[in-house]
């Protein structure tokens, strides 16, 4: 079976909303939001400036595991 040409297809999630809400950042605490990095689904603690790989839908929050991603900068809207 396929879709019209026009249909949209969600983009699925990277884990369960409930358990992605669950999982802190193991170095500062904070939530984690869904992130790609190279192609490959991560999960991102902002405030840290990690990102978390995730392999075969297994986050590993080791931080010696977790790559460096731009810590957000201030907001230029104030």
């Amino acid at each position: 079976m396929s879709l019209p040409d026009n249909a949209s297809v969600p983009e699925p999630r990277l884990l369960p909303s409930g358990l992605r809400a669950a999982l802190r950042c193991p170095l500062s605490g904070d939530e984690l939001v869904d992130g790609i990095d190279t192609g490959h689904p991560t999960l991102v603690s902002q405030n840290a400036g990690l990102a978390y790989p995730v392999r075969d839908g297994v986050p590993i929050l080791l931080v010696h595991e977790a790559s460096r991603v731009p810590a957000p900068g201030p907001d230029p809207q104030g």
